[in-house]
């Protein structure tokens, strides 16, 4: 507290010789006038540094929300595709998202599926998460209970450490897979997907047709 009023106490000092100093260089001027102007310029200074902070700092959205991941392998390996579906506390879906995978493993396909709804997850602004999905395997080695010895696994399961650390709040668990019907509808239609695609579908113009939102090509890193 004591060098915060000492910094002040210097910003006001200096400020004030500011002012005087602006005085002498204009005596005719109305003094009063003169320091209202010099005010009105250091605020007008202040007031845009704090519009570009709020610009480039946006608003977090600290809701919740859930996130139903699923990977699909034809062949195991053969062509694989990733799903998730994200929704809300209140069930309402926020969006479904998948991304083809090439040549990969169910295993693999199963961590990417984590790791592309938990980008997706804090894209849209969440900080808190439940995650489910029908892979025991990845469930039980992202929350610490089984080891990861496969490489390529222990790379993926990296990544995804690296993600749910974002998060203010974050649980893992498995499900049956009859519960994970949605995400493997995703994960089926992203086999169909080149490698790196991603297709999301908003929850707000789900219909019969609904239109995809493409966003591109990922990197593999």
């Amino acid at each position: 507290m004591i060098f915060l009023a000492s910094l002040c106490s210097a910003q006001l000092k200096t400020r004030v010789q500011k002012v005087k100093h602006l005085l002498r260089m204009h005596p005719k001027r109305d003094p009063v006038n003169c320091v209202e102007q010099k005010l009105d310029d250091l605020s007008r200074k202040h007031a845009k540094i704090d519009h570009f902070a709020v610009l480039e700092s946006p608003p977090l959205n600290h809701g919740s929300c859930i996130l139903m991941f699923d990977g699909a392998s034809k062949g195991n390996p053969g062509l694989a595709g990733a799903g998730a579906v994200l929704r809300a506390d209140d069930g309402s879906l926020i969006c479904k998202v998948r991304e083809g995978l090439g040549i990969a493993t169910n295993n693999v396909a199963e961590y990417r599926a984590v790791i592309l709804g938990l980008k997706c997850a804090l894209r849209k602004g969440f900080s808190k998460i439940v995650v489910q999905g029908d892979s025991k395997l990845v469930c039980m080695q992202v929350q610490g209970l089984w080891k990861v010895k496969n490489q390529n696994m222990s790379d993926l399961y990296e990544e995804v450490k690296k993600l749910k650390d974002k998060f203010l709040s974050f649980k893992i668990s498995h499900v049956l897979r009859g519960r994970n019907s949605e995400a493997d509808a995703q994960a089926n239609l992203a086999i169909t997907l080149a490698d790196g695609q991603v297709q999301e579908v908003s929850g707000s113009s789900l219909n019969d047709s609904p239109p995809l939102v493409m966003l591109g090509f990922v990197s593999e890193n």
